[in-house]
């Protein structure tokens, strides 16, 4: 009797749980408890989203793109998110939107990382909110999910890091469409929607590239 009566109570804890952790998922994400931003998409793609997110899962994988960066970090606004309170972490794009980012992660995966090494997104798609939260441009290709911001995951300086993009971006840059943004420390943007360059201020004029040589780097 008393082990039936302990199985039914852990029964009804696991029940309450699983209950708890679906409402969590279909709920605001900025409500729930701080948690690694993994665990929040892994709960996120569980609730309401999960349609939409396995559907441009399955349309990366098709495209042959799945498997170059997590899918979470695509759909990520920004690894600030928690410092805007307007902005959720994880937005689906409108699905005429989806073909932009295949170019993107075409060059980052043919042509960037070749020189630059592996690299991790801190910025992914950002939902009109999201962008005007973080101050975007009010054209930023980040809303157009064409656009990823971007950190090398070896340790590279801020000059090395110029030195390798911007002689990619003279090589490669006009062929591609590339916009290439230098920000400060080692963040810096690639998008494949038009051939243009821009430093920490967001103008031309401020682009590391001006000053700095255009020789092709080797690959690495």
């Amino acid at each position: 009797m008393k082990r039936a009566l302990v199985a039914a109570l852990l029964l009804a804890l696991a029940g309450a749980a699983l209950w708890l952790l679906l409402s969590r998922s279909v709920a605001p994400i900025a409500q729930v408890a701080p948690q690694k931003d993994a665990d929040l998409f892994a709960a996120w793609r569980l609730g309401a989203a999960k349609g939409d997110v396995d559907a441009i899962e399955t349309y990366l994988r098709k495209e042959g793109v799945a498997d170059i960066l997590p899918l979470a970090d695509i759909l990520r606004s920004d690894a600030r998110w928690r410092t805007c309170t307007a902005a959720q972490p994880f937005a689906i794009p409108p699905r005429r939107l989806w073909p932009s980012m295949v170019s993107t992660l075409r060059y980052i995966r043919d042509e960037l990382v070749p020189v630059t090494g592996p690299v991790r997104v801190v910025s992914g798609y950002r939902d009109p909110v999201a962008n005007k939260c973080f101050k975007g441009a009010s054209a930023s290709r980040h809303l157009r999910f064409a656009a990823l911001d971007l950190t090398p995951v070896r340790p590279l300086s801020r000059a090395e890091l110029i030195a390798r993009l911007c002689p990619l971006h003279a090589r490669t840059g006009a062929r591609f469409a590339v916009g290439l943004g230098i920000y400060r420390v080692t963040r810096f943007h690639i998008d494949t929607a038009g051939y243009r360059r821009w430093g920490a201020d967001y103008h031309a004029a401020s682009s590391p590239c001006l000053t700095n040589p255009s020789q092709p780097l080797p690959r690495t």
